[in-house]
């Protein structure tokens, strides 16, 4: 009995620190749907999208619902390509993923030979249609002509609607060490802050 309740304890324990390890997650994902000029669904379109400064190549088929979904994707850019027997293969640049904020990308194909490519060049308009998280991406010089005492970025942060400094955690060097802040009424350590940088 006894030796029971320690192996349902112990699974319980794994699956709540699993879904803690889940939600800090530090990558992303791209859904979205492949139709023609009419609207309907085309199932079986390869879709691919690829970074080929980081060398990474992700391919699927497209549902019989014309969706297409990557999990899992390291944030950065992008290009996406689709590819269907009878249209135009089409080829979407500039895609920037940003860490823990979903995006959908929508895709029309033409009617034409795979052979011919129709470069969409403009920046993907990404919407989140999965949950309510928002990430903005900011570049260096954007930083850099903020007027940011020490240059310290995660200092940024305060600036953001529901984000506090405490000053309660007298344990850690405030200069180097953000967690004397709090974010939405949570404690100032049930925060993580995660930097990616965008080449």
């Amino acid at each position: 009995m006894r030796s029971a309740r320690k192996v349902a304890a112990s699974a319980l324990s794994v699956f709540l620190l699993s879904l803690f390890a889940w939600s800090q997650s530090a990558t992303t994902s791209l859904r979205g749907t492949v139709s023609d000029k009419s609207g309907a669904a085309i199932s079986g379109a390869k879709v691919t999208l690829s970074s080929p400064e980081r060398s990474i190549e992700r391919t699927m088929d497209s549902g019989s619902a014309g969706q297409y979904e990557f999990q899992q994707v390291p944030p950065g850019t992008y290009m996406l390509s689709v590819e269907m027997t009878g249209f135009r293969r089409q080829e979407q640049k500039g895609i920037q993923l940003l860490v823990s904020t979903p995006a959908t990308l929508n895709v029309t194909l033409d009617v034409g030979a795979i052979s011919e490519t129709v470069e969409v060049s403009g920046e993907a308009a990404l919407v989140n249609t999965t949950d309510a998280t928002i990430g903005n991406a900011f570049n260096q010089q954007q930083v850099k002509d903020l007027p940011l005492e020490g240059r310290n970025v995660p200092d940024l942060l305060t600036l953001q609607a529901g984000v506090t400094y405490t000053g309660n955690r007298t344990d850690v060097n405030r200069d180097v060490d953000t967690r004397s802040g709090a974010v939405n009424g949570a404690r100032s350590d049930q925060s993580n802050i995660t930097s990616t940088v965008l080449m």
